[in-house]
């Protein structure tokens, strides 16, 4: 049984090597990559209700929540969309803590390519926060290619069950150079995951 679990094992690992080698040598960490790798998820994600133009007409509108009074301290379900389009750059479980650090498990790539990234964030304004979020860019073979940064700008609705906002992504090389092609920008929105 157990020789049949690493089997398993090995090659669902080689199925990932093949999946990645087949994306380029790109940087990877978080959603440093032009091009997505399709996320091989476990189990369903939680639904966003709503595209990021509705939740400002919808959600911001209802007090009637225990989250309300503007708190970004919990789990989020996040979503970064492509300009101001409806098209998915990126997607991500976000946590925000209470001592102004969150952390960011991102589904555009594997892990072993570097799928968690790291961030500071402070208040700007009411139910505003700004967020400074980075990770380190790894290439197919797992050497080091450089760093990756995103900065987002967002707002908690006045229930706090969602927030939206802005984001700006870049990526740098080992010396320090913002690699160009995979800079991104647009905007997000995100719904609070809760315990029941």
């Amino acid at each position: 049984m157990l020789s049949r679990m690493r089997n398993q094992f090995s090659y669902a690992a080689m199925f990932l090597m093949v999946i990645c080698g087949f994306a380029g040598s790109a940087n990877a960490a978080c959603a440093s990559k032009p091009v997505r790798i399709a996320p091989l998820n476990l189990f369903e994600s939680p639904k966003v209700t709503a595209a990021p133009d509705t939740i400002q007409e919808s959600a911001f509108a209802d007090n009637d929540s225990e989250f309300s009074g503007g708190s970004i301290v919990g789990l989020w379900h996040i979503k970064y969309f492509v300009g101001n389009s409806k098209t998915l750059w990126d997607e991500g479980f976000e946590q925000w803590h209470s001592d102004g650090t969150e952390l960011n498990n991102d589904n555009a790539v594997p892990p072993s390519l570097g799928n968690v990234c790291v961030g500071v964030y402070k208040q700007t304004g009411p139910r505003t926060f700004k967020l400074r979020h980075v990770t380190w860019n790894f290439d197919v073979s797992g050497a080091l290619t450089g760093t990756f940064e995103l900065l987002q700008t967002v707002t908690v609705s006045n229930n706090g069950k969602t927030f939206i906002g802005t984001y700006t992504s870049d990526s740098r090389d080992l010396s320090g150079n913002i690699i160009p092609s995979l800079h991104a920008e647009g905007v997000l929105s995100a719904t609070r995951i809760t315990v029941d």
